[in-house]
C-alpha cells in the first residue's frame, strides 16, 4: 500500500451538504449526537439556526410569495414552543419590526428569537419586542395587536402595513389572529413545510412563505352581498363605503371598484346633485375601461346608456328632467319611500304640464308668464279661465302671474292641446282628479303636511303621473316607449 501523501494528511474534510446537515439534525434531535449544552431540542434548534438557517432561506425564497410593500414595516409572528418558524418568516420577509405573541409556556422561545434577530444587520433592541397572551383569548390577541398599530413611529400617523405569521401559535392563537387580520385590514402570512410523518416535523429545506392576503379575500363574496343589499335598498352612500373597503382589500377588485363608482353616481343622480354628475360619469367611465372583464356585457350596456341619459340631465335638458322625476320617484316607491316618491310622481305631472305650455311660444315661461304669447285674445283667455277655476270652487279675477300645477292644467285645457285627452285631464271631471292629487302631495311631511302618504295613495299618483308622461312624451314624438325607457334608467340590481 502506498503512503498518503502529505497534501492528503492536510486536506480540510469536504463540507456537508445541506441533506447531510439535515441527517445529523435528526441525530441532534435523538440524542445519538450532541451539538453544546442543553435538550437535545434546543441543540437542533442551535444547530439548524448556526449550519442551516442560511441555506434554507436561499431554498425558500424562489418559492415564497412576496408582499406587495417592501421593506414590510411590521411583521407580527405568533410563537410556539419552536422559536425557527418566527425566525425563518422574519429572514424571508425581513420587517423593519417585529412583534412576537406567545403564550406563557412558550417564554423559552423568546429568548432564542431575541439572542438571534438582535444584532447587527438584523434588528435594533428598539425594534423587536414581545407580548404574552392567553391562547384562548381571541380579544387579548386583537387587543396586542391594536395596541401595536395604534403606536405612533415616525411620521406616519396613519395604520402601518403589516403582516401576522400565523405558523407557530397554537390552533386557536392562529384563528384568533386571523379574525384581528379580518377587522384591522392586515395580510396574514404562513410558512408552508413538506411534513415528515414519522418525526412530525416539518422537513428542512422544504419551507416557503404563503402570503394568504387579507381574510376578506376570502370571505369576499359575503362581504359583497351585504354591500349589494345596501345598494339595491338604496342606501348608496352606505354601500360605497363597503365597496371601498372592499376594493382596497379584494386581490382581484374590479367588481367592488365598479360598484363603488356606480353608488357614487346614483347617490349624486337620486340627491339631482347634477354638479356633481360629470366628474362621477367619468369616474364610472374609467372604471368600466379597466374592469370591463368584470361586468356582464348587458350590464355594461344598461349602464352606458345610463351615463348618456345623465349628460343630458346634466345640462339640463327639460325632457330629461321629467323622465328622471318620474325615475326617480319609481325607485323611492321600490324601496318604501313613499313621501319622496309622492312628491317626485306630483313633479312629473306639475313639470309635464309646465313644459308643455312653454313648448307651445318661444320665450313663454310659466314663472314669468306672458299671456301674449300663448294667445291672440288675452282678455277671452282670461275670462274663459276664472269662470273655469270658479266652476271648481277656486273663484280668481285673472290669470295666475306663476303658473303652477292645476292653473296650467286649465290653460292647456283652454287652448284645447294634444295632450289633455291623452293625459286624461280634460274638461272639469280631469282637472277635479289633478286636484285630489295636489291635496294628497300638500299633506305629505315633504310638502305643506304632517301626515305619511300611504300605499294606496302614492300608487294613485304614481298611475297619474305615468298617464300624463306618457301623454307628453308623445307630443314630443319621442320614439321610445316609456316603460322600456324606464326599465333602462332603474338602478341595476346586480354587481357583475
Amino acid at each position: 500500500m502506498n503512503a498518503a501523501s502529505p497534501d492528503e494528511d492536510l486536506a480540510t474534510p469536504a463540507p456537508l451538504s445541506f441533506d447531510q446537515k439535515a441527517v445529523q439534525l435528526r441525530r441532534i434531535q435523538t440524542g445519538d449526537e450532541s451539538y453544546g449544552e442543553g435538550s437535545p431540542g434546543a441543540q437542533g434548534v442551535r444547530f439548524y439556526l448556526d449550519q442551516m438557517l442560511e441555506e434554507a432561506v436561499k431554498r425558500a425564497l424562489p418559492g415564497s410569495d412576496r408582499p406587495h410593500r417592501t421593506p414590510v414595516p411590521l411583521l407580527i409572528s405568533l410563537s410556539g414552543y419552536s422559536p425557527l418558524t418566527t425566525i425563518l418568516a422574519y429572514e424571508l420577509l425581513r420587517p423593519e419590526r417585529l412583534l412576537v405573541i406567545s403564550s406563557e409556556e412558550t417564554q423559552a422561545s423568546i429568548d432564542v428569537i431575541g439572542d438571534y434577530l438582535v444584532a447587527p444587520g438584523r434588528l435594533r433592541q428598539s425594534d423587536f419586542m414581545h407580548r404574552s397572551c392567553t391562547p384562548t383569548d381571541p380579544h387579548g390577541i386583537y387587543r396586542i395587536v391594536k395596541e401595536e398599530l395604534d403606536q405612533p413611529h415616525g411620521q406616519d400617523r396613519e395604520q402601518p402595513y403589516a403582516i401576522i405569521d400565523i405558523t407557530g401559535g397554537r390552533k386557536v392563537m392562529s384563528a384568533a389572529a386571523a379574525l384581528a387580520a379580518w377587522q384591522l385590514k392586515l395580510d396574514l402570512c404562513y410558512i408552508e413545510s413538506a411534513y415528515d410523518p414519522e418525526r412530525r416535523q416539518p422537513l428542512p429545506g422544504s419551507d416557503r412563505l404563503m402570503l394568504l392576503g387579507n381574510p376578506t379575500a376570502v370571505f369576499g363574496e359575503q362581504e359583497m352581498d351585504a354591500a349589494l343589499q345596501l345598494f339595491a335598498s338604496g342606501a348608496f352612500g352606505a354601500a360605497r363605503e363597503r365597496y371601498d373597503n372592499l376594493r382596497n382589500s379584494l386581490s382581484e377588485p374590479g367588481r367592488a371598484r365598479f360598484m363603488r363608482a356606480l353608488a357614487d353616481l346614483y347617490e349624486a343622480w337620486c340627491d339631482l346633485d347634477l354638479d356633481s354628475v360629470p366628474a362621477r360619469i367619468e369616474a364610472v367611465e374609467l372604471v368600466m375601461l379597466n374592469e370591463r372583464h368584470e361586468i356582464r356585457p348587458e350590464t355594461a350596456d344598461l349602464v352606458e346608456g345610463q351615463l348618456e341619459f345623465l349628460r343630458r340631465l346634466a345640462q339640463r335638458d327639460r325632457d330629461s328632467f321629467v323622465v328622471c322625476f318620474y325615475v326617480l320617484g319609481r325607485h323611492y316607491q321600490g324601496v318604501g319611500r313613499r313621501d319622496f316618491a309622492a312628491l317626485l310622481f306630483y313633479r312629473t305631472i306639475e313639470d309635464c304640464l309646465a313644459a308643455r305650455l312653454e313648448q307651445r311660444a318661444d320665450g313663454f315661461s310659466c314663472h314669468r308668464p306672458d299671456y301674449r304669447l300663448l294667445a291672440d285674445d288675452v282678455g277671452r283667455l282670461e275670462e274663459e279661465y276664472v269662470a273655469l277655476l270658479a266652476s271648481l270652487g277656486k273663484p280668481t279675477l285673472r290669470l295666475p302671474d306663476n303658473v303652477s300645477f292645476l292653473n296650467g292644467a286649465a290653460l292647456l285645457n283652454l287652448l284645447n292641446d294634444e295632450l289633455v285627452a291623452s293625459a286624461e285631464i280634460k274638461g272639469k271631471k280631469g282637472i277635479s282628479g289633478l286636484e285630489w292629487m295636489g291635496s294628497v302631495r300638500n299633506k305629505s311631511v315633504l310638502a305643506h303636511g304632517l301626515n305619511p302618504i300611504d300605499a294606496e295613495e302614492c300608487e294613485a299618483l304614481q298611475r297619474k303621473s305615468q298617464t300624463v308622461l306618457r301623454a307628453y312624451r308623445t307630443t314630443r314624438d319621442a320614439g321610445q316607449d316609456l316603460s322600456d325607457l324606464c326599465q333602462s334608467l332603474r338602478f341595476i340590481q346586480t354587481d357583475h
